[in-house]
């Protein structure tokens, strides 16, 4: 194998959750051989497969290429399938060299101090940034003529551990772009991960980013300014900004924010942001443009949030919050359950506490141990038990235990259906207010009351979740003694569950309100308790649906 004269091929398998968007991580590795002209563009190929696609299929889908290299990205959703491809590949064709990197590559290291010969599969493991140290590799294997010692040694029957390389971080300036090389193809109304800065400020415990880089490195702006450009020409109808803390440099945030708004044209956009951060301008522009944010809550308790290495004070956090519910940004929040030092009950006050800021939907997960992390590192001095294959899940720890792990689950999927799905944002704060439950309580309620429906709702889409909802909603009333306010109660989720099927679906639909209907749209109806009808409430059948200017409600015959 000679330089110039090698082929190779990157694979990444996704996930149905990923949608399709384009293998970032194995392009941009990519990227970085064909700029240091160790392959043709033409010779290198980037594979984006399902993770639960046949592997002879995608073996000779793979082998078909007559590769030298065949290189894997690892996550913890696709490394076991990784693995086992590569062993197909390997009993196939001895003489390939098999590589992976990638966040999960960090197992591998203890896969083969545990004297594991899985991680034998592999020649080289690139840990951390891999763009210099692989094309280096990459480069000595072309010295040697392509030649794989390992191979030999397989043949004698030895199965030597890969090579580990540690990855230093690349000056943003020397980086490859797979986007303007063609090795990724933008496509018409397709996803897109694009990457803006590398590094993360931040240490958070349970997290990959803050490892092994200190501060933030830019991409240079010619080039961002040229990847956009490309992005608006292919149409590309959503990116998803990859940096992990989009709004770290205020200043620089929000002169990028101003360029995507005047130069993305109808591109949807995805920010992961701190709260903490935020000023009026950046809520103000976040909220000029079609966008979602992500913020990281993870926990409210002071102690948990200690034990990994975060912080936050809670009417700061809230009033950071109210300038985006204040400008209209559309935003959600994540929580962790199962993190050191927490309980089910602090679990519950995070989940109330997040529910509290009217998060347009609310992300909750089991907590991941994941190798390489600092948490990694701690679990046993933490006590934490959690399985060892990926996808790492936390079991329990003292004060968490596996009971407890299923009741949070359990009150995840329940907020899950009822708030996320159920798209109840505007009304649910309101619907409680007369319940005078905690929204976790709620919730749990709501679990037990779903069960095995909950499934068949989710699937079935959101007329079907509201139906869930109105029919707990009557029961939770009438059981507290509430019947007088429920008429409003349940106007609210049929006229705002009607308007958000139209908005998102175009869909058109006819629901009876027990109030009129300009009572039913005005702020002061949200106040159920507080509501008195100017008049003798009238029955109305209401039209909702997409309309040129919007979404619009109109009547469309009124019950004496």
């Amino acid at each position: 194998m000679n330089e110039h004269a090698f082929s190779a091929v990157f694979v990444s398998l996704r996930t149905a959750e990923d949608g399709e968007a384009l293998p970032l991580g194995a392009a941009t590795a990519a990227a970085a051989l064909v700029q240091a002209n160790l392959v043709r563009l033409g010779d290198m190929k980037v594979l984006a497969a399902g993770v639960d696609e046949p592997r002879d299929v995608l073996a000779d889908r793979i082998l078909a290429s007559s590769p030298d290299v065949v290189g894997f990205s690892l996550y913890c959703w696709n490394s076991t399938a990784s693995k086992k491809l590569a062993a197909r590949l390997r009993a196939a064709c001895p003489r390939l060299l098999l590589i992976a990197g990638g966040p999960d590559a960090e197992r591998l290291v203890a896969v083969a101090e545990a004297g594991d010969e899985s991680a034998s599969v592999f020649d080289a493991v690139f840990l951390g940034e891999a763009e210099e140290s692989l094309v280096a590799w990459v480069r000595d294997s072309a010295k040697d003529g392509g030649d794989n010692p390992r191979a030999r040694g397989r043949a004698g029957g030895q199965a030597n551990p890969p090579d580990f390389l540690r990855g230093k971080p690349a000056s943003p300036a020397t980086l490859a772009s797979p986007w303007l090389t063609g090795l990724l193809e933008p496509r018409k109304g397709g996803q897109v991960a694009w990457e803006l800065t590398r590094g993360c400020p931040f240490r958070c415990a349970y997290c990959y980013e803050g490892r092994g880089s200190a501060g933030i490195r830019r991409l240079p702006d010619e080039r961002l300014e040229r990847e956009l450009a490309l992005f608006v020409e292919r149409g590309v109808g959503e990116i998803f900004v990859l940096d992990p803390t989009f709004n770290v440099q205020s200043g620089r945030a929000l002169a990028l924010l101003r360029r995507f708004a005047e130069k993305g044209g109808d591109i949807a956009w995805n920010f992961e942001i701190r709260a903490e951060l935020l000023d009026r301008p950046q809520a103000e522009a976040f909220a000029s443009m079609p966008c979602s944010l992500q913020i990281g809550l993870q926990s409210v308790r002071p102690e948990v949030l200690a034990a990994i290495n975060r912080g936050m004070d809670r009417k700061k956090f809230a009033a950071k919050v109210g300038l985006l519910n204040a400008a209209g940004a559309v935003f959600g929040l994540d929580l962790i359950y199962g993190l050191p030092g927490d309980t089910l009950a602090g679990f519950k006050e995070s989940l109330d506490y997040a529910l509290s800021l009217a998060p347009n939907h609310l992300d909750i997960f089991p907590l991941a141990v994941l190798p390489g992390t600092e948490l990694a590192e701690r679990r046993e001095a933490l006590g934490l038990v959690a399985d060892e294959e990926p996808p790492y899940l936390l079991k329990r720890h003292a004060s968490f235990e596996e009971a407890d792990m299923a009741s949070a689950a359990s009150l995840a999927r329940a907020c899950g259906l009822f708030y996320s799905a159920g798209r109840a944002v505007p009304w649910f704060l309101s619907v409680l207010r007369p319940l005078r439950m905690a929204p976790s309580a709620f919730l749990a309620g709501f679990a037990e009351f779903a069960g095995s429906r909950a499934i068949g709702a989710r699937s079935a889409g959101h007329a079907a979740v509201e139906r869930l909802q109105v029919e707990y909603l009557s029961q939770a009333y009438r059981a507290r003694g509430k019947d007088r306010w429920l008429a409003a109660a349940l106007d609210l989720v049929r006229y705002y569950g009607a308007w958000s099927r139209a908005f998102a679906e175009g869909e058109r639909s006819r629901v009876r309100l027990s109030h009129p209907l300009h009572d039913v749209e005005s702020p002061g109806f949200l106040e159920i308790e507080r509501y008195r009808p100017r008049e003798a409430p009238k029955p109305c059948e209401v039209e909702i649906g997409p309309g040129k200017d919007g979404v619009f409600a109109r009547i469309a015959h009124s019950h004496a």
